[in-house]
């Protein structure tokens, strides 16, 4: 007889970015996995949000909700998780530990999903720029960059996850060709720096 594998209780914990990046490119329709909840750090007011149903995908039509990263320990209890995967990048070693103590302290499996796992698939040669912390200059570094690959006739493409200030919804895709589009898509002051 075939054992039927139960699905795992999954809370995602990151910042609103990242977060959002790797369930996509992982859970959203896998199904051995249900995703209970996001925890959300750095972002003002995305506590109490939901992770839109549109975004979501079949497999969650309510959304996901969002919670405040201070609570893990009781989201881990009351929500019965099984592992907790850890979403952003942008912190230290010893906060990334200490998170994974609090996690297993609260009787979850503590998880970092590989590259395999959630990078884009391209066909044409890609340039990653990658940071320890917000603020280091990761956009001035991808225009300079895409400004050395156009003088050689180079097409460039920038990607980068969008910031959740806004409507997700709306958010979902966003072209920028010139500095009006920062205005037809209502970036926040963050976005505009950022873009």
């Amino acid at each position: 007889m075939e054992e039927v594998m139960s699905k795992r209780n999954v809370l995602i914990i990151g910042a609103a970015g990242r977060d959002f990046h790797n369930f996509n490119a992982y859970y959203r329709d896998n199904e051995a996995y249900n995703i209970v909840a996001f925890t959300a750090a750095q972002i003002p007011d995305i506590a109490g949000r939901r992770y839109p149903p549109e975004l979501a995908g079949k497999l969650y039509p309510e959304g996901i909700p969002i919670y405040a990263e201070e609570d893990l320990p009781r989201l881990i209890r009351d929500l019965n998780v099984d592992e907790c995967t850890f979403s952003y990048s942008d912190v230290s070693y010893q906060h990334v530990m200490s998170v994974s103590a609090i996690v297993e302290a609260a009787g979850a499996s503590f998880v970092l999903l590989g590259p395999k796992d959630t990078m884009l698939k391209s066909s044409k040669p890609v340039i990653a720029v990658g940071a320890v912390r917000t603020g280091c200059g990761k956009s001035q570094t991808s225009r300079r960059i895409s400004e050395i690959l156009m003088e050689k006739d180079i097409k460039v493409v920038v990607i980068r996850h969008p910031m959740p200030y806004g409507d997700l919804i709306a958010q979902k895709v966003q072209r920028y060709a010139d500095l009006s589009d920062l205005e037809k898509h209502k970036c926040t002051i963050e976005e505009m720096e950022e873009y």
